[in-house]
Order: structure tokens, then sequence, then C-alpha cells
């Protein structure tokens, strides 16, 4: 799918946010554009989260969401929320070159450690970050609870 130069840019809020979501809408498609601008919103605000892309001719081809954290079992580190590329641009090395970006900011920003979670039923997506040299170390637990 990529036509011409292809560059990965810093997304802003809240200027980028519609573009952001067609891209984060084939990760998350129960997500509305007003549920997502809003929980971007509160996480810019409470952890520094932050949207990088690539782009190509003005087209966002993938999008990646991370924040830097800071908790007692991993230190100071980034934590990436989201990583995604449409369908029509997969595998030409998008998500790959984010994750280069990624470990590169953590890199400038003085953090030795990175961390991600994807599904358990995830297998195409724990195969491709093994290729990319992460490797799983934990289980995560998740549970909902009942606001009545």
């Amino acid at each position: 799918m990529s036509k011409g130069q292809v560059r990965t840019v810093q997304l802003q809020v809240p200027d980028d946010l519609s573009r952001a979501y067609a891209v984060i809408k084939e990760l998350r498609p129960h997500m509305s554009e007003a549920e997502f601008s809003s929980l971007v919103k509160l996480a810019v605000a409470a952890d520094g989260y932050r949207l990088v892309g690539r782009e190509s001719g003005g087209d966002l081809l993938a999008v990646m969401g991370y924040r830097i954290l800071h908790d007692l079992v991993h230190g100071s580190h980034m934590y990436i929320d989201d990583l995604v590329t449409i369908q029509a641009a997969r595998s030409e090395g998008h998500g790959a070159e984010l994750l280069r970006y990624a470990e590169a900011e953590a890199r400038r920003l003085g953090l030795s450690n990175m961390r991600l979670c994807t599904g358990v039923e995830n297998e195409a997506g724990k195969r491709f970050y093994e290729r990319e040299g992460w490797e799983a170390r934990a289980v995560a637990y998740k549970k909902k609870v009942t606001t009545h």
C-alpha cells in the first residue's frame, strides 16, 4: 500500500486524533471515536501518553501509543499500549519501524526497559514481537468489576 516516501511522525493531541482513530479502530473496533479521543486526552494528562505514526502521502499506515511508567517491578520504563498497522499496509515493516522508534526514544530518555502486552490468542502478534527481539516474560490477569 505504501506509495512514495514513508516517514515516522509524532501525532499531536488533539489535532491528529481523528487520523489516529482511523488506524486504531482496526485494533480496537469496539471503541467509538469519542471514547478514543476522551481516553487519549486523559492518558496524556495522567501519564504523558504519546502517539506516533507511519505516514505516506498524508495517510497514516500505522500508529503506536506509548507512555513512560514508574513501578516497583519494572522501575522507570516505556510501556507500549497500542501498535497497529492498517490491513492494507501490513507486512511492510511499519510495526517494526515503530518499535525501533520506541527503542531509540527509550534510549534517549535513559530508560533501560520497555514492555507491552498482547492478547494470549494473538499468535501472529506474539510471533511478530519475538521476531523483533521481545521476550514473553509475564502473564497478565484481568477482571471486570461490576459498578452496581
